[in-house]
């Protein structure tokens, strides 16, 4: 049995382009959505800074499995969520519509994910995601994520926090880089 181990291996390292495991990047963001006064009703940009100008190339979670861009293969967003986390009885009611789009130099802007409603009353709401395999965007000069958003700015001053989930998975040589 021993000499099939030996194989076994070799034949995953002629084959370091396949995808040899999956690593899961979390992250968040808030913004304050100003309440609406007389003249300024419309929502525009929600303002994620944090969210819009990540880098998840220079994620921690990469940086400590020893990821470099070249040992990516696959990078998809997994899930999306927006939450009203105060006012204590907020909700997303004020936006119409929503969606997440991303664009690097010398790729299409594409949707990745979109609000399917949002009703009065609930804090929470759990966007579609498209499939969408992010590793270009990820490992070009710069990537960019937008929101495209329609609806009124809220009654009251809300915060809201997005989460996000990006699996991406790695190359046999990213894992051996960690070795």
């Amino acid at each position: 049995m021993r000499p099939v181990l030996p194989l076994f291996l070799a034949g995953l390292t002629a084959c370091s382009d396949t995808v040899l495991t999956t690593i899961d990047i979390e992250d968040s963001a808030v913004t304050e959505i100003e309440g609406a006064t007389l003249l300024e009703t419309l929502v525009g940009d929600l303002g994620f800074e944090s969210f819009v100008s990540m880098n998840l190339v220079e994620s921690e979670e990469l940086q400590n499995q020893g990821v470099a861009p070249g040992d990516i293969k696959d990078a998809r967003l997994v899930s999306f969520e927006l939450e009203a986390m105060s006012p204590e009885d907020g909700d997303l009611s004020f936006i119409q519509e929503m969606s997440i789009l991303v664009s690097a130099p010398e790729l299409p802007e594409v949707v990745l994910a979109s609000g399917p409603s949002f009703p009065e009353g609930e804090p929470l709401v759990v966007f579609d995601v498209e499939d969408v395999d992010l590793t270009d965007y990820i490992v070009s000069e710069s990537l960019t994520l937008s929101t495209d958003v329609t609806g009124s700015r809220p009654e009251q001053t809300t915060v809201v926090e997005a989460r996000f989930k990006v699996e991406v998975g790695v190359t046999v040589q990213g894992v051996k880089n960690n070795r």
